[in-house]
């Protein structure tokens, strides 16, 4: 009983662990009028808590932002930060495991990115909460 149970255990952890390598997000018009990248790092397995992270801005990106995207105004991207592919974003932002940052651009330059991770822990576990202090910090930036 023992094995099945250990043998059911990994089955789940390895279908899991297979899912969260196909949903990277990458939208990016690379349009001269950009004022704001978004990016949601995450390792191969992850917590529901990360996951959750993930869901949040997803959301929040989508339901708010969508005319944003569009028009080239604001880029997301959620990358695994354990593929070879995103190693120089990875390097560049400082990315480990679950990070979420947000870089604004005035005039096409970059400016000082905003490393949201602790604040997003602290509030990934009331989406009410999380969605609108991300949508104030969004907004300070659109202006």
């Amino acid at each position: 009983m023992k094995k099945l149970f250990i043998i059911f255990i990994s089955l789940i952890l390895s279908v899991n662990s297979f899912s969260q390598q196909i949903g990277d997000t990458i939208i990016s018009k690379n349009p001269t009028n950009l004022k704001l990248n978004v990016f949601y790092f995450h390792i191969t397995n992850r917590c529901n808590t990360c996951i959750s992270i993930e869901s949040n801005v997803r959301k929040t990106i989508f339901e708010n932002y969508k005319n944003q995207i569009d028009s080239g105004l604001v880029n997301l991207y959620i990358l695994n930060c354990e593929l070879p592919e995103n190693l120089e974003l990875v390097k560049k932002y400082e990315a480990y495991g679950a990070t979420l940052a947000i870089t604004p651009y005035k005039k096409g330059v970059e400016l000082k990115t905003e490393d949201l991770s602790n604040w997003a822990f602290k509030t990934v576990h009331d989406p009410d909460v999380f969605i609108s202090e991300l949508k104030e910090k969004i907004n300070s930036y659109l202006k």
